[in-house]
């Protein structure tokens, strides 16, 4: 569970927060800028310990980035060239995986795969193969989903999606079957109570423990905190500035909140 309260801890990083994640005791922090993409910080007690240079990926503002502890690796979506940066942490050597869409949002299934939320067109999730990037699986996301921004698989097989245009009404979270069908929606036009619509859902995280789903519910400048169907469990916090990338460290039970001043907080749950 995690308890309503403030940021334990928060730490500037002088550039736009487009993706965070973890490996390890080691926490990875993809910023908007040309070079030294990747900051590096000990995720006990949050120092910066070194950059990551991704040769040839050039941020364009609306990137993520995940990783797999299992492969040692970090993943950077490119939506402006439909393809994911895959970069091996052991031997810093990146490489290419193109992608059937526009990559958006990114996280790992947990059989290991990459997890692409795509827009355009066609919105859907690609899934990719862990070890050659081929697709696995492509879902087409129904009419209810539209605008999606980041998806993430629960153990249940089921997909979690975060969806929502500017200023749109239809601002919500959804459970989706293998099938692209909603099973189960949080906020939209859903929301009787009106705290508790969204504003600019952007990203999740889970507790893979409890498989309760955290939400960067960006433009009310707070993360939400829902059961894997979707019921409001509690606000975990109402102390961050737009929050837009969320990492859990499962180990240490600590949410990192990415957000768009240029900075990250970092919350204990318990």
């Amino acid at each position: 569970m995690c308890p309503v309260g403030s940021a334990v801890e928060k730490v500037t990083t002088y550039s736009s927060v487009l993706g965070l994640t973890s490996v390890d005791d080691e926490l990875f922090v993809l910023l908007n800028q040309g070079e030294n993409q990747v900051a590096v910080y000990s995720v006990n007690d949050y120092q910066l310990l070194r950059h990551l240079n991704m040769p040839d990926f050039k941020p364009d503002g609306v990137n993520d980035m995940t990783s797999c502890a299992q492969h040692k690796c970090l993943y950077a979506s490119d939506m402006s060239n439909s393809c994911i940066h895959r970069y091996d942490l052991a031997s810093s050597a990146s490489s290419l995986w193109q992608v059937p869409g526009k990559p958006w949002g990114l996280s790992v299934t947990p059989s290991c795969n990459l997890l692409v939320t795509c827009r355009g067109e066609h919105d859907k999730l690609v899934e990719l193969g862990a070890d050659d990037g081929q697709c696995v699986r492509e879902i087409a996301l129904r009419s209810e989903v539209d605008y999606p921004r980041h998806s993430v698989q629960l153990t249940t097989g089921k997909f979690v999606v975060c969806s929502g245009d500017w200023g749109g009404d239809r601002q919500q979270v959804c459970v989706v079957g293998n099938d692209g069908k909603v099973a189960h929606i949080y906020g939209g036009y859903h929301s009787v109570i009106e705290d508790d619509k969204l504003n600019r859902p952007s990203h999740l995280a889970v507790d893979k423990d409890s498989q309760f789903v955290f939400v960067a519910d960006a433009f009310n400048d707070r993360v939400v905190l829902l059961s894997p169907t979707l019921e409001l469990v509690r606000y975990v916090t109402e102390d961050v500035t737009q929050p837009n990338r969320l990492c859990f460290h499962q180990a240490t039970r600590r949410l990192f909140v990415g957000q768009r001043g240029g900075s990250f907080s970092v919350i204990q749950c318990e």
